[in-house]
């Protein structure tokens, strides 16, 4: 492992019950490529988000289900 290995940040942080991934990943993975600048907006709607080592990681699980929690369903006519 060379010395830029070590310091590097990690892209993934394992806490009890989620696992934090950085906000890029997220963004990408979570959001489906949505911009950072989006992702901070939906912060001021709800999704979580924790500063490591003064860089933004998001709880992956957390982040999902906050996801989840804003889709609307189109009313079933009768």
């Amino acid at each position: 492992m060379s010395l830029e290995d070590q310091h590097s940040s990690p892209v993934r942080i394992e806490i009890p019950g989620d696992i934090l991934i950085s906000d890029d990943d997220f963004c990408r993975e979570v959001l489906n490529g949505a911009t950072r600048r989006t992702a901070r907006r939906y912060e001021r709607e709800g999704l979580p988000f924790v500063m490591v080592a003064g860089k933004k990681f998001r709880p992956l699980s957390q982040g999902r289900a906050w996801l989840a929690s804003r889709r609307s369903l189109p009313p079933i006519p009768k």
